[in-house]
């Protein structure tokens, strides 16, 4: 019996510790990772490798020639590894991504784990197994660890191939300039 209690309070604690970390390689479908950053008619600023899927072991589809027009279509931000923001002051930090409700309240001591960029200092942050937006009142909050992500882009050539692309040398992404 003492086994049993014993290995249920040790799948207890795994599972609230998973959800206090965002899983290895979360992924924000959708996201385009910086302030005006748009999916639309870019220019390739490089010979660029496109592969079927969102992987550099994949075989290479297609290449996109330096000046070439494509369609940048979509785009997944991977979170490699998630940044680490402590929370210093009582706040209204942000708002579920998927969901309704108020603002959520942090309090000092609190850490949320930032997923991606949005621009303008909004991020995508992940708090108790929940995916929030940062507001504005979490912009003086202390960073203790950047983010590591890997965006990937889906593109489609003059030709109407389709695959996806690493590389960021592209013209024509942001809106703003």
């Amino acid at each position: 019996m003492k086994i049993v209690i014993a290995a249920g309070l040790l799948l207890a604690t795994a599972w609230a510790h998973a959800q206090e970390v965002p899983p290895a390689g979360y992924e924000s479908a959708g996201i385009c990772p910086f302030e005006c950053c748009t999916y639309r008619d870019w220019t390739a600023d490089a010979d660029i490798p496109v592969h079927a899927r969102r992987s550099e072991r994949d075989p290479v589809l297609f290449r996109l020639r330096r000046g070439e027009t494509l369609r940048a279509l979509t785009g997944v931000v991977v979170t490699d590894k998630p940044g680490v923001v402590k929370v210093t002051r009582p706040l209204q930090g942000g708002t579920l991504v998927h969901g309704s409700g108020p603002a959520l309240s942090l309090q000092p001591g609190d850490v949320v784990y930032r997923l991606a960029p949005l621009g303008e200092g909004v991020y995508r942050f992940w708090y108790h197994g929940k995916v929030y937006q940062s507001s504005e009142d979490m912009l003086p909050m202390p960073t203790v660890r950047e983010a590591e992500i890997t965006w990937w882009k889906q593109v489609r050539n003059r030709q109407g191939q389709t695959g996806w692309t690493r590389s960021d040398r592209f013209t024509g992404a942001d809106a703003c300039g």
